[in-house]
């Protein structure tokens, strides 16, 4: 589904994004396959772990 960005990308809330959000925004949006976890302590983000799969098609296996 596509979504055209607001222009307030805090408007859900009302308030703007901080620098930890927009890192998680950038992790998202910088990864096409794999995962990006988002590590919490009293609510407030403190670790962003990116995990990436790269797939290797027609690569020869190991013998």
């Amino acid at each position: 589904m596509d979504r055209k960005p607001s222009s307030n990308p805090g408007s859900a809330t009302g308030a703007p994004i901080s620098a930890e959000e927009q890192a998680v925004l950038q992790a998202i949006r910088g990864t096409s396959y794999g995962a990006v976890e988002i590590v919490l302590h009293q609510s407030r983000i403190v670790q962003i772990v990116k995990t990436e799969k790269v797939r290797l098609e027609g690569a020869p296996l190991p013998s």
